[in-house]
């Protein structure tokens, strides 16, 4: 059983991957998919699961993220017993390249100790899909794996500027060889930096690490125990990503749009919960066009908006037209301004008339209260 399972979303240290986005605020608490943070999905799919004991390591630029998580009422973890820990990183460098760095783990070695649960199941919060656990489970003991690790392939990977693991697996589904490249192929088996593992294991595992000052849990201890340990992969088959650049930030959101795609990671396999907003629902005037978006409430739409994101109270003036961009909270597009391939950060203000034009592979990203303007066209070409 899941209760039987303790989880930890672990502190991502390339966030600067992000640009400006993560210039404020960490990984966890970027906004995606319109009304929620990227770190809503790993942590709902473990109260999908019923786990009850939530550890969420963090280091840098911390308000965002606990301003959204809060005490954990929303994802039912505001308990006596358990519930979610906000946990300290070892460190607030962004130095080390770890994927996951076990030096994090370590300096929290007293909280492993006193959880009760068996296994640990370890998640970056930058990893988007929906997944029932259970299943990861019943396959860790079926298969009586040390380690298992969620991986999917046959999918076409945005590249991202942060190498990604990619597994060899046999038939038996053990992973044989393990490695990181940036470039990843369709038919890569490409990890999605979940892990199941039994706690003594990893308290072995932190032991180790501790005495030969090597933390990295990818390099220092998964490739080189592909032979002592049995660790094996576990294939998700839904839609799934990591997010480590702008350009998969972009595009896996422009891939949400899509029917097939949107129905899979927001309706499938139990709820995305997020905090709480009492915004009022969106208000669209006469003659305002909305075609192929994810819109949430709050907004006040009076222009065009196609094929785009657009979080909560937006607002698009007349005669503005939105395509193919990801608009984050309170923003204003002016009358008679258009906007494709463009990320807006937080209270952007777009003046009436602008043109800002970015692409699919090079989207134009405006940061936070962005207010420089040296001139009101901006096109950036591929």
């Amino acid at each position: 059983m899941m209760l039987d399972v303790m989880g930890i979303i672990h502190h991502i240290k390339y966030e600067n991957c992000l640009q400006s986005l993560t210039e404020c605020r960490s990984m966890g608490a970027v906004p995606f998919g319109a009304k929620y943070r990227l770190i809503d999905f790993v942590l709902s799919n473990m109260v999908n699961a019923d786990i009850k004991n939530v550890g969420i390591i963090t280091a840098l630029n911390l308000r965002s993220l606990l301003d959204h998580l809060g005490n954990g009422r929303e994802w039912g973890l505001d308990k006596k017993r358990d519930g979610m820990f906000i946990l300290p990183a070892a460190s607030h460098s962004l130095r080390r390249k770890s994927i996951v760095d076990l030096e994090d783990f370590y300096v929290n070695i007293d909280y492993l100790k006193r959880s009760k649960q068996k296994y640990v199941l370890i998640a970056g919060s930058n990893v988007i899909y929906k997944l029932d656990y259970n299943k990861v489970l019943f396959f860790h003991e079926e298969n009586n794996s040390d380690i298992t690790l969620i991986y999917k392939k046959d999918q076409s990977w945005n590249v991202g500027q942060e190498p990604q693991v990619f597994l060899k697996i046999d038939d038996n589904q053990r992973i044989v060889g393990i490695n990181t490249k940036c470039k990843v192929k369709k038919t890569d088996n490409v990890s999605l930096d979940t892990y199941l593992i039994k706690k003594e294991l990893l308290l072995e595992i932190l032991a180790e690490c501790y005495l030969q000052k090597k933390w990295d849990l990818v390099k220092h201890v998964l490739a080189k125990k592909l032979k002592e340990l049995k660790i094996c992969g576990y294939h998700h088959q839904g839609f799934s990503t990591v997010i480590n650049s702008l350009n998969s930030y972009y595009n896996y959101q422009m891939e949400l749009l899509l029917p097939e795609k949107g129905k899979d990671l927001f309706i499938s396999h139990g709820a995305i919960y997020t905090k709480f907003n009492d915004s009022p629902p969106t208000k669209y005037y006469p003659g305002s066009e909305v075609n192929s978006s994810l819109v949430a409430n709050g907004c006040v739409i009076a222009g065009k908006v196609n094929n785009s994101v657009i979080s909560r109270n937006v607002k698009v003036e007349r005669e503005a037209s939105v395509h193919k961009c990801v608009i984050m909270p309170d923003c204003v597009i002016g009358k008679g301004a258009y906007l494709e391939g463009v990320v807006l950060d937080k209270n952007v203000n777009i003046p009436a008339g602008t043109v800002l034009k970015g692409s699919q592979h090079v989207p134009l990203v405006l940061g936070k209260g962005w207010e420089s303007w040296e001139e009101r066209a901006v096109e950036v070409h591929e």
